[in-house]
């Protein structure tokens, strides 16, 4: 081979090592490519699995801690289920009550110096909710008492259905819903305590802790209940010494619950056709219970068939004015093959003079309480709401025929309310008592002036 052909040959295999070259480095650079980009596709599979480890523990947690929803509205301690089929709450109130007396010459020789004094009226706890989202529950226990702190008694226990619309079924130990007053709250009366004429109506047959099988029905405008009510449930849990049999009843229509004027038209009724013990005492203290003595008093009345008591309720409320009134009749029949008639009644009104309005619940047919809009407290700078009332009420308990002389009372009072805020509310009373025509007494006309403070605490 010649020296030319020798140099030939070189310059073409230099020429084709340097054309491969480039085509050998993209081979290769794609190749690393593919590497690292399977790489990122793993490691992208990585990460989706540790998310979804992750969300579904996290959801897990999250559905753990739903189960039960806690809530502490106005400071009431309410648990709740996710579904809202089951709920378990914490009530309480304490109502106190201080007052003095000024006497006449008259009730001072009748029955001694009244005592002024400071006394829990209502001091109860209370557990209550729902089960099977239709079944309501309530049991609740009242350690406060008229003049004097008790044991703890039942106020309460009993089981509500509702699941039918508008109706509600109730069987235990609680109570009836019968006149305009008592079937409002304790925590929502206008006055520290109730009217004589209602604490009288409802003796024979209804008041607290009856035993009761009944139920209450309502719609818009509409409100009826009926029930069979016995004896008081005992404080060791039994029945009183004697049974009874009574039938309670109440209807009432308001023009219009929630809004504007509403006037409310109602009446209550109960029979008692078989008497504890063929017998029955009326009596009242006179409308305020830090002293324990009762004015007007018909004394046991004995051989008693039956007792029925009736009458009808009367209301309005426009804002932040409202008034009502009730009047009751008290029959009892078969005393010494006689029977024996009284009746009493009460008037009241009132003013909420920082603009809130009256709240009516037609699920009782009765008045809920004042809820201030700018509360006292909680670091602002509200006042809180102010209400005036006054209040007329008679009772005569005197029947001549029966030779039953109870007395007749008339009693004015007036009242200044201040609602801190839900939960607080403070009550001033001035009374004046005017007793007369009553038997059994060194002087049958007598009377009294009252003051009295009450601070209530609810939740």
């Amino acid at each position: 081979m010649t020296l030319r052909n020798i140099l030939l040959a070189g310059t073409a295999l230099g020429a084709a090592a340097f054309l491969s070259a480039p085509a050998f480095a993209a081979t290769n650079a794609q190749a690393e490519l593919d590497a690292l980009k399977a790489q990122i596709e793993a490691l992208q599979r990585k990460i989706d699995d540790v998310e979804i480890q992750h969300g579904n523990k996290i959801k897990s947690l999250e559905e753990r801690k739903s189960d039960v929803e806690v809530s502490l509205k106005d400071g009431r301690p309410v648990f709740k289920t996710a579904d809202g089929n089951f709920t378990f709450g914490i009530t309480g109130r304490a109502h106190l009550d201080v007052g003095a007396y000024d006497q006449d010459a008259a009730s001072a020789a009748n029955f001694g110096g009244l005592r002024g004094n400071a006394n829990f009226r209502r001091l109860r706890v209370g557990l209550n909710g729902t089960f099977a989202k239709d079944f309501k529950y309530n049991i609740e226990f009242n350690f406060g008492d008229s003049g004097t702190e008790s044991n703890a008694r039942i106020y309460e226990a009993a089981l509500t259905y509702t699941g039918i619309d508008g109706v509600n079924l109730v069987l235990g130990a609680t109570k009836p819903k019968m006149t305009l007053d008592d079937s409002t709250s304790s925590n929502d009366i206008t006055f520290i305590e109730r009217a004589t004429a209602v604490n009288l109506a409802i003796t024979p047959a209804a008041g607290e802790a009856r035993m009761t099988a009944g139920g209450t029905y309502n719609t818009d405008n509409f409100f009826g209940g009926a029930y069979y009510t016995m004896s008081s449930a005992a404080a060791g849990g039994g029945l009183d010494d004697y049974d009874s049999s009574n039938i309670v009843g109440r209807l009432a229509y308001a023009t219009s619950p929630k809004e504007g004027l509403n006037v409310h038209i109602g009446a209550s009724g109960s029979h008692s056709f078989n008497v504890s013990g063929d017998t029955l005492r009326l009596r009242d203290r006179p409308e305020l219970r830090v002293d324990p003595l009762r004015y007007i008093d018909t004394g046991n009345i004995g051989g008693i068939d039956t007792v029925s008591v009736y009458g009808p309720e009367l209301a309005l409320n426009y804002g932040p004015f409202r008034a009502q009134g009730e009047y009751y009749m008290y029959e009892i029949d078969g005393i010494g093959g006689g029977s024996a008639e009284f009746d009493a009644w009460y008037l009241q009104a009132s003013w909420i003079i920082t603009g809130e309005a009256y709240r009516y619940d037609i699920k009782k047919a009765a008045y809920s309480g004042v809820k201030p809009a700018n509360p006292f407290g909680f670091g602002g700078k509200g006042m809180g709401a102010w209400e005036v009332a006054a209040r007329y009420s008679s009772a005569d308990l005197n029947d001549a025929s029966a030779g039953i002389a109870g007395g007749q009372q008339d009693i004015i009072t007036v009242g200044l309310n201040w609602y801190v805020n839900n939960n607080l509310r403070f009550m001033l009373n001035y009374l004046n008592v005017d007793v007369e025509d009553r038997g059994g007494v060194l002087n049958p006309n007598f009377g009294h002036d009252a003051v009295a403070l009450r601070t209530q605490f609810n939740f």
